[in-house]
């Protein structure tokens, strides 16, 4: 189908789609059970390069990918295809639309995966706009397949399908337990299924006779049963399509998910993307049957559970009203690494195998995360529960690799790069970091260890400031060899040390102005200087970051709209892995980073709850417009804030005590009910 307009509709907000690229550009819906990639021509195509090679997209309902689209035509009474007009596609992140004219024929294709099953709902409506009457029908053709998630270890074999009275229903040959069922409200007027090695084709035809000023309404339901087969999809359809028909006229948009704090500006950028971030992290919330609650770390290659990904997630996460799948994800994590002597996997399979058992520097990053979680949340219980995970990581798992260099692991980190040294930067930053985490957790319960691990702590960053800087370049070292040897490729890690607060403020600065120089280019911080000059928004993030905590409010919000600004490149609303767009269309860390880097870079808010503490110490433009923030959760307090480059209200909407409020160089204990209002 030839796109000839594209846009985002999300609230109050649009954003218009390059028409060049209008229908080459993918599409994603998702909902905790299943999601759906396609192209916004709606043709069936091949996505995914790196993993299972195209074979991404289509509909998944994990660790099963159940079919690789669902197509709707127009043709004549005789089946020959109705030639179509260019059509507009428009996105909403909960919902995919196509409109169209075949003549006097006016269709509206509105498509939208149901929140909490694993089915894909699909509404047709047709209008005779003409003076005559208006015949044909309406094909529906799905190529349905059983196939397994990556690296799932699952055998799949020739599937069976048939069809049952107005269902086309299907079992795998080798895995009977999953089924498919796919049909509309009345039987088609014709069925045929056409068999392949791997599946099959069901063509569905459903004839229509109109006259001027009429309309005709279908409703298909694609359902999936990785239980009970063919029988549990066909339940389930008949379960869910008179739920799945309400849900096109009465869904609640994710541009206005309830029970979310909520950003308000007046530049309604700002608000627009503070928005987008937190309808990315619905999209990326999952439940599937062999893992629980996470967050997908990014579509099209990476449905799996991440430790490096969810690590990086998480304060912005929480701050943007996302706990509960952060602390799944988080609890997930560490029950792997308690069966692993303390190591946090790097990827796990949607069936919850281990692909890859971890990455050095995610143990100590999960600790972070932890700390995280813990001082936005005040989840002493979780704490506890995840401590003794924590504690073995940090303090016999990470030790076990110094191989004979104290303080600095051995293995892989962040940048996956051959040639390198032994030990890398990130790896020796984050180590630091974690032992300061791993003391704040412990500190927060009570225990008597806290100020050992900040002893540790202490010592590892001494040695780190000696170990790792290089003078006569103003940057830390990428990677130590063995024999102490350093090593600089200029990776994007050099950010580290600035944005975990380990560098000195003269040695910061001197990085700073060394990145700002020689790696950042209009997007923000590349990947690696001259050799690999693409931007992530990862690395970009955590500059931004590094620049609110340095003062540099202007820059600071620059590199953070950046990452935003990859909503309005390909699929619309959706922030990508790379600046301004390529690799997975949408991806965790970059909502995260963007939320954080606003929350606590911008606003300047730094939770301790806990201790029912927050700190405020905005970083704004001289300029810009006041920020006001919602029903934001710190543990068990409920606040709103309305914040200026120069003042703040903070009104304390419900809480169990007084709330300590420390702005401009005082404490004020805020009793809920009331509100504080200060200048700077």
């Amino acid at each position: 189908m030839q796109i000839a307009n594209r846009q985002l509709i999300f609230g109050r907000h649009r954003i218009q789609g390059d028409p060049a690229h209008a229908g080459a550009a993918p599409y994603v819906l998702a909902g905790q059970q299943m999601y759906a990639l396609g192209f916004g021509s709606g043709e069936i195509g091949p996505i995914g390069a790196e993993h299972l090679i195209g074979e991404m997209g289509g509909i998944w309902a994990h660790p099963c990918k159940v079919a690789d689209g669902i197509e709707i035509g127009l043709a004549d009474d005789a089946g020959a295809p109705l030639p179509a007009a260019p059509a507009s596609f428009s996105e909403q992140l909960d919902e995919i639309a196509w409109s169209w004219a075949s003549g006097p024929v006016h269709a509206l294709r509105r498509d939208r995966v149901l929140p909490n099953a694993a089915a894909y709902a699909v509404e047709l409506r047709l209008e005779n706009t003409g003076a005559t009457t208006a015949a044909g029908a309406a094909e529906l053709r799905a190529p349905l397949r059983f196939l397994g998630c990556w690296f799932g270890g699952v055998a799949t074999g020739r599937p069976g399908f048939r069809q049952a009275g107005n269902l086309v229903l299907g079992e795998d040959g080798l895995r009977p337990e999953w089924g498919v069922a796919l049909g509309a409200t009345q039987p088609p007027d014709s069925c045929a299924i056409t068999p392949g090695d791997t599946g099959a084709e069901a063509l569905l035809r459903y004839g229509f006779r109109l006259g001027p000023g009429e309309a005709i309404i279908w409703h298909f339901l694609l359902a999936a049963g990785l239980r009970g087969g063919a029988a549990e999809a066909e339940e389930q359809w008949r379960t869910l399509i008179s739920p799945a028909v309400a849900f096109f006229s009465g869904a609640t948009s994710v541009a206005d998910i309830p029970g979310l704090p909520r950003l308000r500006s007046a530049d309604a950028t700002l608000e627009r993307d503070a928005a987008l971030a937190q309808a990315n992290l619905q999209l990326l919330s999952a439940n599937y049957p062999d893992l629980g609650p996470f967050f997908l770390a990014g579509l099209p290659e990476y449905p799996q559970l991440f430790g490096c990904d969810v690590a990086y997630s998480v304060p912005g996460a929480v701050a943007g009203g996302f706990a509960a799948t952060t602390r799944s994800s988080i609890e997930t994590l560490l029950r792997y690494a308690e069966r692993a002597c303390g190591r946090v996997p790097h990827e796990i399979t949607t069936n919850g195998r281990v692909f890859n058992p971890g990455n050095i520097q995610e143990t100590p990053q999960l600790t972070i995360a932890v700390w995280d979680y813990l001082r936005w949340t005040g989840d002493l219980a979780f704490a506890r529960r995840v401590f003794p995970a924590c504690r073995e990581g940090m303090m016999e798992l990470v030790p076990a690799h110094f191989g004979g260099l104290q303080y600095y692991p051995l293995g892989d980190g962040m940048v996956e790069r051959l040639g390198m040294g032994s030990r890398k930067l990130d790896s020796a930053c984050y180590y630091i970091a974690g032992l300061r985490a791993l003391a704040s957790i412990a500190r927060a319960l009570g225990l008597p260890d806290a100020d050992g691990y900040e002893h540790g702590a202490a010592e590892a960053h001494a040695a780190f400031e000696q170990d790792w800087w290089i003078e006569e370049e103003g940057l830390y070292a990428d990677s130590m060899h063995s024999d102490g040897r350093l090593q600089l490729d200029g990776h994007w890690t050099a950010v580290l040390p600035l944005q975990l607060g380990l560098a000195a403020p003269e040695r910061a600065a001197r990085v700073m102005a060394r990145l700002e120089a020689d790696f950042v280019n209009e997007w923000g911080l590349v990947h690696t200087r001259v050799a690999d000059e693409r931007v992530w928004t990862l690395p970009t993030g955590l500059m931004a970051l590094a620049c609110f905590q340095q003062g540099r409010a202007e820059r600071g919000l620059q590199l953070t709209r950046n990452i935003a600004a990859t909503a309005e490149h390909g699929t619309l609303g959706t922030f990508k892995e790379l600046i301004p767009e390529g690799l997975c269309f949408v991806q965790l860390w970059s909502a995260g980073l963007f939320l954080q880097a606003i929350v606590e870079g911008l606003l300047g808010l730094s939770p301790d709850a806990p201790a029912h503490a927050l700190a405020v110490d905005p970083c704004m433009p001289a300029d810009a417009p006041s920020v006001r923030l919602e029903e934001l959760r710190v543990g068990e307090h409920t606040i709103s804030l309305t914040i200026s480059p120069r003042a703040l209200r903070l009104e304390h909407l419900q809480g169990p005590q007084p709330l300590a409020v420390r702005y401009a160089g005082t404490t004020v204990a805020v009793a809920p009910g009331s509100a504080l209002e200060r200048q700077r």
